[in-house]
């Protein structure tokens, strides 16, 4: 027993096995409190136990896992003997229908297993060409980000919210959100087989089979069912690239089945709709071996007189989790025949409109999570019913510990079993090894210090960063310019490497039209951007001759073994330059994936480390998201944020770091320096780059302040100029 004048209380242990693990298990010391000696109201009653779990077995490792509820124990026995790659730990949870499941899908599984009856994970729709904008508006709702990522793969043309150009993007935000924490759940609005994509809403998705064309669907080696092949792969390669990435997802395949606005819907019996989903199952799993996949059963709130729902049910072979989509009234006898019906496989409301409400949840307990869908967060909901729900002790939001845990832990057993870090190597193909050393470097020094930068006026390359040396005696570990052709810029940067300093590059392309010096007036208009990114057109190749002629320079660098940190388009959500601002596919983010590549892959620049840099994002709902301009994980190898006055404004390193996870992020700093307190006491940040401003008294000493601070890293100059 221990005490003190506010809290009394006494240990217990308890341990857990897991089946078929011989000498392992968890063993969990609960410290109680006794009743009455608590120093502030206790908020929910399971709160009154706190728990440390600690792994025991043969090996010679521990970790420990700190929960407020005893029913989490069973589930710690089981996610934190995964996180350390014990292969037999999955006898302890329940099997995936598909035998060769990853382990993280067994995770994923085992984790909705565990938390049934107990729990429910919050969850949020996106369109797959508006990115994460309705979790992003759940979070400015409620200030709880949703615990479960939904996404589409979309079936229409152009920049329509279900556009199908937008799978690239949707795939990276996938994994992004992933890497955060979320759990992934992916819908397919498939096109009719009879057409191909992109289609429309009504005429295809919402269209129609006949039973001929139905009955040729299904039998393997007639032209429609080879067109559905070639279709699927496609959707199948994006699933591959999360395969790869180690990216569990729920995959609901030819959702509502039961209704009859699909067209591969309302069709009963054995060789009916759920013939199809058994056949996507197949190849999915067979042929493609998208082992990643929880697969996930879902049927719509069924209308009076429509066919029993287990009509639909391909067999409990064939789902890992069977769901409900409910748009009106949480009857129980839907509840009740979902869980008849799952055999005790975990449950979900895979989409709503109106989200249920607290007193539904203590009738209905088993839904393991809840997906709003899209729009229907804001105009189904109250605001006081949206933060009732996301705020009550039984809702695991994303941050939540019962969530976070667990999902740290399967991405941290990824990484221990596939030998590290995805983010260790740079975007470029096939880059130089100076390359991949910075990026390794600088990865190095993330968390620990933060290198200390010099941005150099183009007119006097080096003039900014020796006033640095004369007012600190210390060289700044990033050499900062502009590259602009011809220019003496060349010559100092060659000097720059040689100190030691990490080079920084960014480009300011003169308007295409007029090749003028980039201005903050300058514009094009619509017609002119759309030309601009079209292959063969006039003013597409005029601006492709800018980048040529920019590559020359960095493949100069390239040569003498110098990589560099290349921000190009800078600012490209703001309003400074003819680049900056536009939102969408076809936009600034575009403008951005061409130069890359155009540079890479045309002109062969290899030494590059793509930084993409912007200015902090308004707050609220309505304005305009980071996720509108940026070009994508794929094209980025670390971000920036553009401040002038930093200050109020270096929370956004932490946002940065949650909105591309795994990413170095750096700032500019244009306008005064902070102090070192306030700079360092962000430890998001892994460098700075400071504008050049006018000599003074006080610039000297905010410099000096900031040189000298031991979480600051900068060089030591040459014995003869000390």
């Amino acid at each position: 027993m221990m005490s003190d004048e506010n809290d009394i209380g006494w240990y217990t242990d308890r341990r857990f096995n897991c089946p078929g693990l011989a000498g392992a298990g968890v063993r969990f010391r609960t410290y109680h409190r006794q009743p009455g000696s608590y120093p502030r109201k206790v908020p929910h009653p399971f709160a009154m136990v706190s728990i440390t779990a600690i792994i025991i077995s043969a090996r010679d490792w521990f970790l420990t896992m700190r929960m407020n509820t005893m029913w989490m124990a069973p589930i710690a026995a089981c996610v934190l003997v995964f996180a350390f790659g014990v292969s037999s730990w999955a006898q302890a949870a329940p099997n995936p229908v598909n035998p060769h499941a990853t382990p993280e899908a067994r995770a994923l599984l085992a984790y909705l297993n565990s938390i049934s009856g107990h729990a429910t994970i919050t969850g949020q729709h996106n369109y797959p060409n508006e990115g994460s904008r309705w979790t992003d508006l759940t979070y400015d709702l409620t200030a709880k980000y949703p615990g479960l990522f939904g996404q589409d793969f979309g079936f229409s043309a152009g920049d329509d919210k279900d556009s199908v150009l937008s799978r690239p993007a949707m795939i990276e935000e996938v994994e992004r959100q992933y890497k955060n924490g979320a759990v992934i759940a992916l819908t397919w609005h498939a096109v009719r087989p009879t057409e191909d994509e992109p289609v429309t809403f009504h005429d295809s998705v919402q269209g129609h089979l006949t039973d001929y064309e139905w009955q040729q669907l299904l039998t393997p080696g007639t032209p429609l069912y080879n067109r559905w092949c070639q279709q699927v792969d496609v959707i199948a390669g994006y699933l591959r690239q999360l395969r790869d990435a180690h990216v569990p997802v729920l995959f609901r395949a030819y959702h509502e089945m039961n209704g009859n606005w699909f067209w591969w819907g309302g069709r009963p019996g054995e060789d009916g709709s759920a013939a199809l989903y058994r056949q996507i199952y197949d190849r999915f799993v067979n042929v493609h071996h998208l082992d990643n996949l929880v697969w996930v059963w879902n049927v719509n709130a069924p209308n009076p007189g429509w066919p029993p729902i287990a009509e639909y049910y391909p067999g409990p072979q064939y789902a890992d989790v069977v769901t409900m989509d409910i748009y009106g009234e949480f009857k129980q006898e839907y509840y009740d025949s979902m869980v008849a019906l799952a055999a005790g496989k975990p449950i979900a409301l895979a989409e709503v409109g109106a989200l249920p409400s607290l007193e539904v949840l203590d009738r209905q307990p088993r839904w393991t999570y809840f997906m709003s869908w899209s729009e229907f967060i804001r105009t189904a909901n109250t605001l006081d019913q949206v933060n009732a729900l996301y705020h009550d002790p039984r809702m695991l939001n994303r941050d939540d510990p019962r969530l976070a845990g667990p999902m740290e832990a399967i991405r941290k057993a990824t990484a221990e079993r596939t030998g590290g870090a995805p983010d260790a190597d740079p975007v470029s193909p096939n880059p130089t090894a100076e390359a991949t050393a910075l990026l390794r470097r600088l990865h190095a020094n993330a968390d620990s210090a933060i290198l200390s930068g010099q941005q150099n006026d183009p007119a006097s390359p080096g003039a900014a960063t020796a006033a640095v040396i004369q007012a600190t005696g210390k060289i700044p570990a990033i050499y900062g310019a502009t590259l602009r052709v011809g220019d003496a810029t060349l010559q100092e940067i060659v000097h720059a490497h040689a100190s030691g300093a990490v080079i920084r590059l960014s480009w300011l392309p003169p308007l295409p039209t007029g090749n003028a010096p980039a201005n903050p007036p300058d514009t094009l208009t619509d017609f002119e951007w759309n030309e601009l990114l079209t292959p063969g057109s006039p003013l597409n190749k005029l601006w492709y001759a800018q980048i040529d002629e920019a590559a020359k320079t960095l493949r100069e660098l390239q040569k003498s073994g110098i990589a560099v940190l290349w921000n190009p388009y800078p600012e490209s959500n703001g309003k400074n330059y003819w680049w900056a601002g536009r939102k969408g596919i076809h936009g600034s983010a575009e403008l951005y994936r061409q130069t890359f590549d155009r540079m890479v892959n045309h002109d062969g620049v290899h030494n590059l480390l793509w930084v993409w840099q912007a200015d902090p994002p308004e707050p609220g709902p309505g304005t305009d998201r980071l996720s509108d301009f940026f070009p994508g994980l794929l094209y980025t190898d670390a971000l920036e944020l553009s401040l002038n006055d930093a200050r109020p404004s270096l929370r956004y390193g932490r946002f940065f770091t949650d909105f591309a996870p795994g990413k170095l992020v750096g700032l500019t700093l244009t306008s005064d320096l902070p102090s070192p307190e306030i700079l360092a006491g962000h430890s998001a940040w892994d460098w700075f780059l400071a504008a050049p401003q006018p000599d003074s008294d006080a610039r000297t000493q905010a410099l000096r302040s900031l040189y000298n601070d031991p979480n600051i890293v900068s060089l030591a100059p040459p014995l003869a100029t000390q």
